[in-house]
């Protein structure tokens, strides 16, 4: 029974390690499939045929991942916010739960999640994104698909919130991201991004240059181009407005050369900004004219070109009433669609989502404490009550025991008096003493076990005098020197040959030795005659042997004589 138990937990054991290893080399195989399709521009038909091998697998993660990979498809072609990207986004979402396979949820949330962040829909996106880092908690990091974008994504919504944990997550991507690829030097730049929004310019200019030399190293054009833009604002803080707008320029430069728009339009509103300040108007407003055609170019740049018009109504200054109302009036539509996407209101809403969050976390966490802490007290309590009657119930059955024991004790001490005293009273021959030592030797038995409880048993508290007395018994129940001149004497009377021949033939023999030839004649075992002369079985035996080397030829004679009837 034992050796099946222990199988089958080791079986069990092996089958849960085989498991991990599958979906581990499982999670491999969806991120190199991920990492191949990312901002893939097939068409949706192209696409369909191409992703075709996923929907045919037999596994069913790989037709989660075929929803999935559709839905990005459907968003990279529409390049906007679709009903068809909705429905695969969220189809994948639940057929994931459907197989309660925590690390593909959880990559299928941030799939969803990251569509609604590019498109701006930060409403939406907060309580998916919320969701999706609850359920991260509760998978190893080692199971999580793509676990460096993953926590990279989180770092950046929180960063847009502006929410503190923003540097937390970055920095647990950098941990699975290689030291020296596009990857770390991105997460490097967005840390550096973190530090400057709390005007910690020492740390962020230290993270801006680690991520330059990155990309510099790789050869990443682009991400060296928005490092330039970012470390143009640490400049434009420290007052060295010329290395700010130096540094803006070459971003530009670089973003226009690798067609790197959407970055070409941030460093060209951050630079006109700063021209203005420096009165180079007429440079602002030629760097304006073409950040607002890209601004204009995609749905989901209101912002940007909410920051345009702003700056062109600056540069007008109520000097043309008409262009400023056609652009006033433009701006209250952006601000009003700003408003359900990601305007301030939006961002502070999400904020406070964040914190309630947050909040309700840190409470569930407290509540499980103090039930925690309660179900520990009540164990507590009932284990020492359970001490308290146990213990108990151990003193109660060891007063009685104890009790027995005494009357044990009395008993031994009355029976060996009462044996002696018939002893003395009677005219006893060799067999009357024979009998009074084998009733000894149960004595000695009985007692010898008596005081291996005593010593070994639960009874430990049994007085040191109650021991003693057993000892004094036992000893008392041995073969004293007044017992055996006894013993010698009515033996010597009954096996009156054996004897004078014995001290005849064998005039070497030792008093030791004829206690044990003298007991062997009346059949005494070895144990019985170690037990009446208070030694061990194997002194007996060492006895016997040292008399068969003291007599050599002569012992086969002695036993001769012993056997003799």
């Amino acid at each position: 029974m034992f050796f099946m138990m222990i199988s089958f937990i080791f079986l069990t054991k092996l089958h849960s390690q085989n498991l991990q290893v599958s979906v581990t080399d499982s999670n491999k195989k969806i991120a190199t499939i991920i990492t191949n399709e990312n901002n893939s521009k097939k068409d949706t038909l192209e696409l369909k045929k191409h992703l075709a091998f996923l929907k045919q697998s037999s596994s069913k993660r790989f037709h989660v991942l075929y929803d999935a990979l559709l839905a990005n498809g459907y968003s990279n072609f529409f390049d906007k916010i679709n009903n068809r990207s909705n429905y695969y986004y969220l189809k994948s979402i639940q057929e994931a739960q459907k197989l309660n396979d925590p690390s593909l949820l959880v990559w299928t949330q941030l799939n969803y999640s990251k569509y609604l962040y590019f498109y701006c829909e930060i409403d939406k996106l907060i309580p998916i994104a919320l969701k999706t880092i609850e359920n991260t908690k509760k998978v190893d990091a080692s199971e999580i698909i793509l676990p460096e974008e993953t926590f990279k994504f989180f770092g950046w919504m929180m960063f847009t919130v502006e929410d503190n944990s923003a540097i937390y997550f970055l920095k647990k991507s950098l941990q699975y991201s290689k030291k020296v690829s596009s990857e770390s030097a991105s997460v490097l730049n967005a840390i550096g991004n973190c530090y400057f929004n709390r005007k910690d310019l020492s740390n962020a200019m230290y993270y801006f240059n680690k991520s330059e030399a990155i990309s510099l190293k790789i050869g990443d054009s682009i991400r060296y181009a928005k490092i330039l833009g970012d470390k143009a604002l640490v400049y434009e803080n420290k007052g060295n407005i010329k290395e700010a707008i130096s540094l803006l320029k070459k971003d530009i430069y670089y973003s226009q050369k690798f067609k790197e728009y959407k970055n070409e339009m941030f460093a060209s509103i951050i630079l006109a900004k700063i021209l203005l300040k420096s009165k180079a108007v007429n440079e602002a407003k030629i760097i304006l004219e073409r950040a607002e055609r890209i601004a204009n170019s995609k749905p989901y740049y209101k912002s940007s070109l909410k920051e345009i018009i702003e700056l062109k109504l600056h540069i007008l200054n109520n000097q043309n009433p008409n262009e400023e109302l056609i652009l006033r009036r433009q701006l209250n539509l952006i601000e009003d669609t700003l408003l359900k996407t990601n305007g301030k209101t939006v961002l502070r809403r999400s904020n406070w989502l964040i914190q309630k969050m947050k909040y309700e976390n840190e409470a569930k966490k407290n509540q499980l404490e103090l039930q925690h802490e309660e179900k520990m007290k009540n164990i507590y309590i009932l284990i020492v009550v359970f001490a308290i009657l146990l213990s108990l119930f151990i003193y109660i059955s060891s007063r009685k025991r104890l009790k027995i024991k005494k009357l044990r004790v009395m008993e031994y001490e009355n029976d060996r008096i009462i044996f002696e005293k018939k002893l003395k009273d009677a005219n006893f021959d060799l067999s009357t003493y024979i009998e009074y030592l084998r009733n000894k030797n149960k004595q000695i038995s009985i007692l010898k076990a008596e005081l291996d409880e005593s010593k070994n048993s639960a009874l430990k508290h049994l007085k040191e005098e109650e021991k003693d007395k057993l000892q004094e018994i036992l000893d008392s129940h041995l073969m004293t020197d007044e017992n055996w001149n006894a013993f010698k004497r009515e033996f010597k009377k009954l096996h009156t040959p054996f004897y004078e021949s014995l001290i005849g033939s064998f005039p070497e023999l030792k008093e030791s030795n004829l206690k044990i030839i003298m007991l062997q004649k009346l059949d005494f075992t070895n144990q019985e005659m170690a037990s009446l002369l208070g030694v061990t079985v194997d002194a007996i035996k060492k006895n016997k042997q040292r008399l068969k080397k003291k007599l050599g030829d002569k012992y086969d004679l002695l036993f001769e004589i012993i056997e003799l009837r």
